[in-house]
């Protein structure tokens, strides 16, 4: 047989192969699955290779995309910031040592505990003087859009221009003894335990000071787990950092506000950037994506903003002829908590066909994975190893789902889902995703 007639089965093989789930068939899938009819589904299916879209449902219409807002965050903070983030910078005048933050939110964080800050100021000499200075922010604790209770949630710590312990305190809750712990522990936050016990543990907080209400758990004869980890935000405050890394430096520091940051300055490193982005994008945490973005801004300008973090991730750099989003993004934060984000599906897979430009394959190490890890760990189980690298994002009755599927064939093709507005249960979304997914995987 000629090579040219292998070569010629081989096309038609593969594009039979395809034709079992042509876009036709997607496209009535996304319309006729439990849940899509009543909803809103944009979709876009991508081939990297080709340069060709396989599929499409509403990949132009704005749509609520949840925590894929991170994906923009990461594309922007991957662009700005360089391969090793910085956790401080600092002046030495005299016997004085003026400091100030970076937005860097590491230090001490109680999930990726980093003591790079801690361990530069607890080895100044005794004879030197140390400073805070509070860099300036245009952000309030919160973004907009924002649900006004997120306070109390572990997913709603404030942002800040030096956040510490991840801004949250971490509760140990026994309560077959009645007893618990806190890191860290401040005068400042007070606990009152409540006589009355519930089906598990539950500590809220006041919204504007740091007054917690503790409720163990009811402990019966078939109860397994007596012992709880939670973590609580906490409210925080200038004041309430500086005695918070003081204690953990053991070093005084004092709090100024008449200085200005100079043109020349030294600087203490924290992590990796690709570590930062991975602990960010697999458990989707908040905190570090809005950390990222003042990160971004601090490149640039003194102050730390969102705002500025946004435009930068937007704008392209000085290499870059034209922007890959010319008409601007409907962005307001960094983690994709505000309602007030839209994006469009073909959005989504601009930003995602970007990323695999610079980072290959490798970026699938970074991404939850199908079976294996991150918010997917227990979705889209591949037979021989994860097929599926996305980033979910979910809001009440909106669900998203937006990355790589490795298919049969070794071709990579990039996906997005966007289900807005849907009033059937999430994990039927989820059901429909994995549907089409397996699909996709086997045809192509």
């Amino acid at each position: 047989m000629s090579r040219l007639l292998i070569v010629l089965l081989l096309i038609v093989g593969f594009s039979a192969q395809a034709q079992r789930y042509p876009k036709r068939k997607i496209r009535k899938d996304l319309q006729e699955l439990p849940g899509f009819g009543e909803s809103y589904i944009g979709f876009k299916l991508y081939d990297p290779q080709k340069d060709k879209v396989i599929a499409e449902n509403l990949s132009e219409k704005f749509m609520t995309p949840a925590s894929n807002t991170k994906l923009f965050t990461f594309y922007g903070s991957q662009k700005w910031l360089p391969d090793t983030l910085p956790a401080m910078e600092y002046v030495q005048r005299g016997d004085s040592i003026i400091f100030w933050s970076t937005g860097y939110p590491l230090t001490l964080h109680p999930d990726h505990p980093d003591s790079s800050v801690i361990n530069f100021l607890s080895q100044v000499e005794p004879n030197k003087q140390l400073y805070y200075w509070p860099r300036p922010t245009e952000d309030g604790r919160f973004g907009p859009g924002w649900g006004w209770d997120d306070y109390d949630g572990y997913y709603g710590a404030e942002k800040a221009t030096f956040p510490i312990y991840g801004n949250s305190i971490q509760f140990i809750v026994d309560s077959q003894n009645r007893s618990f712990s806190m890191t860290p522990n401040h005068p400042g936050f007070k606990v009152k335990v409540s006589d009355a016990t519930d089906t598990r543990v539950r500590i809220s907080r006041d919204e504007f000071w740091n007054e917690y209400e503790l409720k163990f758990k009811e402990i019966g004869p078939n109860t397994e787990q007596v012992i709880d980890t939670l973590i609580r935000p906490f409210r925080y405050s200038d004041i309430l950092f500086t005695e918070l890394l003081s204690k953990a430096s053991g070093k005084k520091i004092t709090k100024i506000t008449d200085f200005a940051r100079p043109e020349r300055f030294e600087t203490v490193l924290g992590v990796q950037a690709d570590t930062l982005y991975k602990w960010m994008l697999q458990p989707s945490d908040n905190l570090y994506a809005e950390q990222l973005l003042m990160m971004i801004s601090g490149t640039q300008t003194d102050t730390l903003s969102t705002e500025a973090g946004i435009f930068l991730a937007e704008t392209p750099q000085a290499f870059t002829n034209v922007p890959i989003f010319p008409n601007g993004l409907t962005w307001r934060d960094g983690s994709g908590l505000s309602r007030y984000n839209m994006f469009k599906p073909n959005e989504i897979v601009t930003v995602l066909i970007e990323l695999y430009k610079g980072y290959g394959e490798s970026l699938f190490e970074l991404l939850p994975q199908g079976g294996v890890s991150g918010t997917i760990k227990s979705w889209y189980k591949g037979e021989n190893g994860p097929y599926v690298f996305a980033k979910t994002g979910t809001l009440s009755n909106n669900h998203t789902l937006s990355g790589f599927i490795k298919c049969d064939s070794g071709k990579v093709l990039i996906f997005t889902f966007m289900a807005n507005h849907y009033t059937v249960p999430t994990n039927q979304i989820k059901e429909n995703f994995a549907f089409i997914l397996e699909r996709i995987r086997k045809a192509y």
